[in-house]
C-alpha cells in the first residue's frame, strides 16, 4: 500500500503549486499562504490573476509563474495579443511564464516566437507545457530540438487523463528522460494534479536515470495535497 504522506515528504523539496483558474479574492491570499508555508518553489497562476497574487508573495521566495493556454490558430494577430498579455503579466509581478498547447502547435509557435523570445522573456523564465500522452517515443528528439531552438528554460509535462496501464505512463516518462536532448539544457517539470502514484514513479525514475537533475525538477501539485 502506498504511503502518500511518506511520498509527499520525500518530494517536498521539489514541490510547486497550481492555483486554480477560479481562485479569487481571499482565496488567492490563502493560496499564497499555503505556497509560503510549504516552501513551494513556484506557484502557477492564471495570467489574469498575477496582479492580485503578487502583493502576497512580493517578499517570498516562491516564484510566480503566469499560465497561458494556446487553443486556437497561431498567427500574427494572435502572437501580438499573446506578447502583450505576457508583458503585462511580467509587469504585474510574474517571474516567468508557461505556455500550454497541444504538441501539434509547437512547431508553428516556435517559428513565431523565435524572433521575439529574447526581448519578451528578458530576465524571465520561459516554459512550454505539453500533454505527455500526446508525445510518442520517437517524437522526443525533434521536440527537444525545438526547445533548444527557442531557448525554452523548461518543459512542463501534463498528465490529466490517467488510463492506467493503457497510458504507458512509465514508458513515456522513461522515453522523455532517455531521449537525446540535442544540447537542450532546460528543466523537465511535471504537472500531475493529485496523482501521488505518478509523482512517485517519476521521482524514482529521475533518481535512477538522471540523479544530477533531481534538485532542479519541480512537481506542480493541486493545493489541497500540500
Amino acid at each position: 500500500m502506498i504511503d502518500e504522506k511518506e511520498i509527499f515528504n520525500e518530494v517536498h523539496g521539489n514541490i510547486s503549486i497550481v492555483c486554480p483558474d477560479d481562485c479569487v479574492g481571499a482565496d488567492l491570499a490563502a493560496m499564497a499562504g499555503r505556497a509560503i508555508s510549504n516552501k513551494a518553489r513556484s506557484i502557477c497562476v492564471n495570467s489574469s490573476k498575477i496582479a492580485d497574487m503578487w502583493p502576497w508573495l512580493e517578499k517570498a521566495k516562491t516564484k510566480i509563474i503566469a499560465r497561458f493556454i494556446i487553443d486556437g490558430a497561431i498567427n500574427e494577430s494572435f502572437m501580438s495579443d499573446l506578447s502583450i498579455k505576457i508583458s503585462s503579466a511580467f509587469r504585474d509581478g510574474a517571474d516567468g511564464a508557461i505556455i500550454f498547447m497541444d504538441v501539434s502547435r509547437l512547431r508553428k509557435f516556435a517559428a513565431e516566437i523565435s524572433s521575439i523570445r529574447d526581448d519578451l522573456f528578458f530576465n524571465k523564465s520561459f516554459g512550454i507545457g505539453l500533454d505527455i500522452t500526446k508525445i510518442d517515443a520517437f517524437d522526443w528528439e525533434n521536440l527537444f530540438g525545438i526547445l533548444k531552438l527557442i531557448r525554452a528554460d523548461s518543459l512542463c509535462l501534463v498528465f490529466d487523463n490517467d488510463t492506467g496501464n493503457k497510458s504507458d505512463f512509465v514508458g513515456r516518462v522513461f522515453a522523455a528522460l532517455n531521449a537525446n536532448r540535442n544540447g537542450w539544457d532546460g528543466n523537465l517539470n511535471f504537472m500531475f494534479g493529485q496523482n501521488i502514484i505518478r509523482i512517485d514513479q517519476t521521482y524514482r525514475l529521475i533518481q535512477q536515470m538522471m540523479p544530477g537533475v533531481v534538485s532542479k525538477t519541480e512537481f506542480f501539485i493541486d493545493i489541497d495535497m500540500a
